[in-house]
């Protein structure tokens, strides 16, 4: 557990630096039933489902931040024009697509 709040923190301080965030943000591990993530846009504080989350995949990891943080940045829980332009511009399309399909393989295998 302590490796993975290693890796998160470090993406974290990465995603907020590159968005320019200065808020305190933080992440908790979460068992979800439905999502893979979630960001709280008052309360600062971004979800991660512990059951998709893997240690060892900090592609997942770094999309996942990246995602929730693009829609604290934006303060906006919508996945707009701007919401993509922002988050392509750091993580790129490819990239989100692959983490993606990733995050609905994860919650395949969960359910079967």
């Amino acid at each position: 557990m302590q490796i993975i709040r290693a890796k998160i923190n470090e993406i974290l301080e990465e995603a907020k630096k590159d968005y320019g965030i200065g808020d305190k943000i933080k992440v908790v591990l979460k068992p979800m039933k439905v999502k893979a993530a979630s960001v709280s846009l008052k309360k600062g504080i971004v979800r991660l489902n512990k059951n998709i989350v893997d240690p060892e995949d900090d592609v997942l990891l770094r999309y996942l931040i990246y995602h929730e943080l693009a829609h604290y940045k934006l303060k906006s829980k919508y996945h707009t024009r701007d919401f993509y332009e922002l988050l392509y511009s750091k993580i790129g399309r490819e990239q989100a697509v692959a983490a993606e399909e990733k995050i609905i393989r994860r919650f395949t295998e969960i359910r079967d």
